[in-house]
């Protein structure tokens, strides 16, 4: 199957929100697991990551529409 031209952007945004909800997944893992409670952090990388597979999601279901 090749890729036609119309769906090397929804490809390339599936792509990238993946890696962000994997990066925010680590983080997230990190916020859960340090060593000081008082030290928080402003971003919430659940919402994040949820955020990011939704559109990824979304981008890899417009890209693979036939």
């Amino acid at each position: 199957m090749a890729v036609s031209d119309a769906q090397v952007l929804p490809f390339a945004i599936a792509a990238t929100a993946v890696t962000i909800a994997v990066a925010a997944g680590w983080r997230d893992h990190r916020r859960r697991h340090r060593v000081d409670p008082d030290a928080v952090g402003w971003i919430d990388w659940t919402w994040v990551q949820a955020i990011a597979l939704i559109v990824a999601a979304i981008a890899g279901w417009v890209a693979l529409k036939p």
